[in-house]
């Protein structure tokens, strides 16, 4: 079953997109697309894309090999990471698109965005943001090494 059957719901723009927009995306299963060794994984350079962050959870991401910026969001929940693009691959296939893939690599070799900020996937867990207060101050996303396929932990303050 593609996505398509989805009912044709509207997604945000990148800079709207919250917390409870980005895991109402699918769980993304990276290792698989890169086992799969599918056209996503392959067309997918976290070091040759533009990546805008346009909010916390979402982003503009456009990839070497051409087309405009299309809005992604993307979140760790509890170590598996949720999202979606709003691409014609994303929509039409399973599993993440390349768009999805270059954001994810881009924050495993600690790429840099547009704006020259290291890419860093937000985390959906109050207690994983060291700086998160009540009242709705701001945070800084805890800094992690993870594993680029899998999301699997392999360091980092603060972590089980």
């Amino acid at each position: 079953m593609s996505r398509a059957d989805d009912g044709g719901r509207s997604l945000p723009d990148a800079a709207q997109v919250t917390v409870a927009d980005a895991v109402s995306g699918d769980v993304l299963d990276f290792e698989a697309a890169r086992d799969d060794g599918g056209t996503s994984w392959e067309r997918a350079d976290g070091l040759a894309a533009l990546i805008e962050r346009a909010s916390t959870f979402g982003w503009r991401v456009s990839l070497p090999d051409g087309g405009d910026a299309h809005s992604v969001a993307l979140a760790d929940e509890s170590g598996a990471f949720v999202g979606w693009c709003d691409c014609e691959g994303f929509h039409w296939n399973d599993g993440p698109c390349a768009h999805l893939c270059a954001l994810r690599k881009a924050a495993f070799v600690r790429a840099s965005t547009t704006g020259g900020e290291r890419v860093r996937i937000a985390s959906t867990s109050v207690e994983d943001q060291p700086g998160a207060v009540a009242d709705g101050g701001h945070h800084v996303d805890q800094a992690l090494r993870e594993d680029a396929v899998g999301g699997r932990r392999v360091g980092g303050e603060g972590r089980r």
